[in-house]
C-alpha cells in the first residue's frame, strides 16, 4: 500500500512538473512569436527579421499581389502602414469582413460608379473603433474631394463589439480628442486598458494562440510562405491567401452555394438582443462627419445578408437588421450622409448563389450595391 502511494506521489510530481514546464513553454512561445503582435518587444528574446513595411512598400510600388500561407503580422498594423504608403485613392473604405473584397482592380467591380481607385481598409471583426483608430492617421488638411465609406453592420453602432480594435486603442483615443469628445475618452479608456491587460494574460496561456504561433514558426523559414507576385496565373490559388495592393482580399467570386451549404449557426455573432445601437456612437459618427466632411464626402455602406437569414424571424439578427437599417436612414437624413446598399438582398437584386456564406456577399452581389443609393446629402431637411 505504501509502495503504491509512493508511486502515485512520484507520478503526480512528474505530471505537475511536466504541466508547469509545458505552460512555461506555451507562454514563452506565445510571447516571442506573438501572432497578433500585442506584447512589447522588450519582453521578447527572439525578434523576427520580417520587415512588414518593406514588403508593403514593394506591394504598392509594383501594384502586385501579396500571397501568403500564414500571416506574420497584426492586420490592424498592416493597414496602418498601407494607409501611410497608399497615395491619393479616390475612395477609402472602412469596414468588417463583408467589404474586404471590394476593389477597383477585381472583377466584378463594386462601387464602380463612385470610385476609380480604392484603398480598402476592411478588417476581420472591424468595428467603429477600428475606423476611428485608422482615421487618426488621416488629416483633413491633407485630403480633399475623397469619398470615405463607413460600413455599418448590424453590430457597428455599439461600443466594444469586438476586442481586436484594442491593438490600435492609442489611435482611437487620440482621434476622439481630435473630434472633441473627451467625455467618452474618460469613460472608456480605463476599460480599454483593463481589456488590453486581460487579453495579454489570456493569450499568454491560450492554446489557440499557441497553435497559431506554431503555424507561423513552421512557415516562417519557408520562402513560399510569403511572396509578392504580378499576376495570379503563376500560382496555385487554393494554397494561398491573396491580397491586392489596394488592400482588398480575393475570395470566391461566384461560389454557387445552394441552400444546404449555408451555415446559419453563428448568425447572431456580436448581436446583443435589445442593444441594437448606442446613441453615443451615433453622436461620434456625427462628429466624424463634421471633422472630414467639409471637403470630403462621408457615405454609409450597408452590405446584405443571405436570403435565408431573413427567414429567421425569431432570431435577434433579424430584428437587428431591421432596426439598425431604419435608424441609420433616420440618422443619415438628419446629418446629410448618403447611404449605399441594404441588409436585404431583395433591395439589390442579389440571389442566394451570390453569397460566400450567410454574412458575406460575393463580388457578384457587391457589384449591385449601387442599385440602392439614398442621396441624403443633397436633400433639404
Amino acid at each position: 500500500m505504501k509502495k503504491n502511494k509512493l508511486i502515485i506521489k512520484k507520478y503526480s510530481f512528474y505530471l505537475i512538473a511536466f504541466s508547469m514546464f509545458f505552460l512555461i513553454f506555451v507562454a514563452f512561445t506565445n510571447i516571442n512569436v506573438d501572432p497578433e503582435k500585442i506584447y512589447p518587444n522588450n519582453l521578447k528574446i527572439f525578434k523576427s527579421n520580417f520587415d512588414l513595411e518593406k514588403n508593403i512598400k514593394k506591394l504598392y510600388s509594383t501594384k502586385g499581389l501579396l500571397i501568403y500561407k500564414e500571416k506574420q503580422w497584426n492586420e490592424r498594423y498592416f493597414y496602418k502602414i498601407l494607409l501611410r504608403n497608399y497615395k491619393d485613392p479616390e475612395c477609402l473604405i472602412f469596414g468588417a469582413s463583408s467589404v474586404v473584397t471590394i476593389s477597383a482592380v477585381q472583377n466584378p467591380r463594386a462601387l464602380s460608379k463612385n470610385c476609380n481607385s480604392i484603398l480598402n481598409l476592411g478588417l476581420p471583426g472591424g468595428t467603429f473603433e477600428d475606423y476611428f483608430a485608422l482615421s487618426n492617421d488621416i488629416f483633413p488638411k491633407d485630403i480633399s474631394e475623397k469619398k470615405i465609406f463607413l460600413s455599418i453592420q448590424p453590430f457597428t453602432l455599439n461600443f466594444n463589439r469586438d476586442h481586436r480594435w484594442i491593438f490600435n486603442s492609442k489611435g482611437y483615443y487620440e482621434f476622439l480628442e481630435k473630434i472633441q469628445n473627451d467625455q467618452i475618452k474618460f469613460n472608456s479608456q480605463n476599460k480599454a486598458k483593463s481589456e488590453i491587460i486581460t487579453k495579454s494574460i489570456k493569450n499568454l496561456f491560450s492554446f489557440d494562440y499557441f497553435k497559431r504561433s506554431i503555424q507561423i514558426l513552421l512557415y516562417s523559414n519557408q520562402e513560399e510562405n510569403l511572396k509578392i507576385v504580378k499576376n495570379l496565373q503563376a500560382i496555385d490559388q487554393s494554397k494561398y491567401n491573396i491580397m491586392f495592393f489596394d488592400g482588398s482580399r480575393k475570395k470566391d467570386s461566384y461560389p454557387k452555394k445552394n441552400k444546404k451549404d449555408v451555415d446559419l449557426n453563428n448568425i447572431n455573432f456580436k448581436i446583443i438582443k435589445n442593444r441594437w445601437y448606442n446613441n453615443e456612437v451615433l453622436d461620434l459618427l456625427s462628429k466624424y462627419k463634421k471633422y472630414f466632411g467639409d471637403n470630403n464626402k462621408i457615405i454609409f455602406l450597408l452590405t446584405p445578408y443571405h436570403p435565408d437569414v431573413w427567414k429567421l424571424n425569431s432570431e435577434p439578427i433579424n430584428e437587428a437588421m431591421i432596426k439598425v437599417e431604419t435608424k441609420i436612414h433616420e440618422f443619415s437624413k438628419n446629418n446629410k450622409i448618403d447611404i449605399i446598399g441594404s441588409y436585404n438582398p431583395k433591395n439589390l437584386g442579389c440571389k442566394a448563389d451570390e453569397f460566400i456564406d450567410a454574412m458575406h456577399p460575393s463580388n457578384y452581389c457587391l457589384s449591385k450595391l449601387e442599385e440602392s443609393y439614398f442621396n441624403y446629402s443633397e436633400q433639404n431637411n
